[in-house]
């Protein structure tokens, strides 16, 4: 499972590494750590919960939607704001940055997702303020990744007896996965 984990770790920061667009900024340095920060976040609750089809769902979900935003790329269809190359749509720092939160949202829930996603917020808003992306280039990111997200992350279930109570009901549930 670490192994899978550890390469995770190293695609995220090596995406983040490959989608430098121009003078490395503050807004700059935000965005690059908002953008490994929440598929961290997201690894690290793999690992929590004990989830190595989790940790595999991650990667699988992170490279194709890294992927996915620089093949889009190589198209060229739209300078940066800053002027500095043909490569601002889609957002590749907002791409990863939302494929941690969706992952964490799709698999574990809402309430746990709400972290990465603002963490995702603050990462978009650092790559439109150092003009290197437009509005619309963060939205296609987190289109792209919600997009494989769909594809390969599935809810997490547990094994095991599930016990709940409150005031008005007691339940015993029994849940596997095959």
């Amino acid at each position: 499972m670490f192994k899978s984990a550890s390469f995770a770790v190293t695609v995220v920061i090596g995406a983040s590494v490959s989608a430098y667009a121009g003078p490395f900024t503050n807004k700059n340095k935000l965005g690059d750590l908002m953008m490994v920060m929440s598929p961290a976040y997201a690894l690290g609750m793999t690992v929590m919960a004990d989830d190595p089809d989790g940790t595999v769902q991650l990667a699988e979900s992170v490279v194709a939607a890294q992927l996915a935003s620089e093949g889009i790329k190589a198209f060229g269809l739209e300078r940066r704001p800053n002027g500095n190359d043909r490569k601002s749509f889609p957002s590749g720092h907002a791409a990863g940055a939302f494929s941690g939160a969706m992952f964490v949202h799709k698999r574990y829930g809402w309430k746990p997702a709400l972290l990465p996603y603002a963490m995702s917020a603050v990462a978009g808003w650092s790559r439109v303020q150092a003009r290197a992306h437009y509005w619309h280039d963060v939205a296609a990111g987190a289109a792209v990744s919600a997009l494989f997200t769909w594809v390969f992350v599935d809810k997490y279930v547990p094994n095991g007896i599930d016990i709940a109570a409150d005031t008005q009901s007691f339940r015993v549930g029994l849940s596997t996965e095959f």
